[in-house]
């Protein structure tokens, strides 16, 4: 199931460029039909405890709540103005900035191989960049780093609500982002076509994509968790290269390579701790 979520959300950039929609139009749909999937299922999953269910979520589930809302509608605003290999390489660094935040809010511990992937992540960011700058992508990939910034602080406080049940913070997110982005929309008008990718990715993409990973990565640890949804960054860039000929530039390869590189050792040498301590 987590895998399969890591393969719903990796066309969400291939959506994203094939529709002929503004960008704020795109947050505000695919916003919006997340938030109808999300509401859908709490209703059919707790029926008539569906409001407690919502109730139960407190202060820090609205705060995931607003950082899901920023990640979400800067994710699309990321797409929209640099590659889709920039704004996945660029998001798939957020656990190693939840860790960051974690030290720093929550005084948990990390670990010498987190701040070596840190380190090494850093370089290809730089890498990265430093290419968007010739080509005039660094807002785009800005907008990227503002997306795994929020993403982080999102994971952050789940870890430090996760007794609680947050999905109702993914309702109250896509809500929020689809607000935000009703004074921005140009025109509500769109065609079938496009209302109909969208509304696939707001559902599909987003709504089922959520609703895999939280019911999959309760039997993962984290490590094994972060592997698998690697899959997304390597799988966004293939289709919109296979698709519509999207190619990522040098500095995007190899900084790209050099950040997975770092996630996969991360993820891998973390498996070998949880594994020796459950020994």
């Amino acid at each position: 199931m987590t895998a399969a979520a890591a393969v719903v959300w990796s066309i969400g950039g291939l959506g994203i460029r094939i529709v002929n929609v503004s960008p704020w139009g795109i947050v505000f749909w695919r916003a919006t039909f997340m938030g109808l999937t999300i509401l859908s299922f709490l209703i059919i999953r707790d029926r008539r405890r569906a409001f407690q269910t919502f109730k139960n979520i407190g202060i820090l589930g609205l705060v995931a709540g607003a950082f899901l809302a920023i990640a979400s509608t800067f994710y699309v605003l990321s797409i929209t103005h640099t590659s889709v290999a920039n704004t996945l390489v660029l998001q798939g660094i957020s656990p190693l900035i939840a860790a960051l935040f974690g030290w720093l809010m929550l005084h948990e511990r990390v670990r010498a191989e987190t701040w070596l992937a840190i380190i090494i992540t850093i370089v290809g960011v730089v890498i990265m960049v430093s290419g968007s700058l010739a080509t005039g992508e660094f807002l785009g990939d800005l907008f990227g780093l503002v997306t795994a910034i929020a993403f982080a602080g999102n994971i952050v406080v789940v870890r430090a609500t996760r007794e609680r049940d947050l999905i109702p913070a993914a309702f109250l997110g896509g809500l929020l982002s689809a607000s935000i982005a009703i004074p921005m929309v140009n025109t509500f008008t769109i065609t079938a076509r496009d209302l109909g990718i969208l509304a696939g990715l707001g559902a599909v993409q987003l709504g089922l994509g959520l609703c895999l990973f939280v019911t999959g990565s309760r039997n993962l640890s984290p490590a094994q968790t972060g592997l698998l949804t690697l899959l997304e960054i390597v799988l966004a860039p293939l289709w919109v290269w296979l698709f519509i000929g999207e190619q990522p530039t040098t500095n995007t390869l190899a900084g790209g390579v050099i950040i997975i590189i770092a996630l996969v050792l991360h993820a891998l040498l973390k498996s070998k701790v949880y594994a020796d301590a459950s020994r």
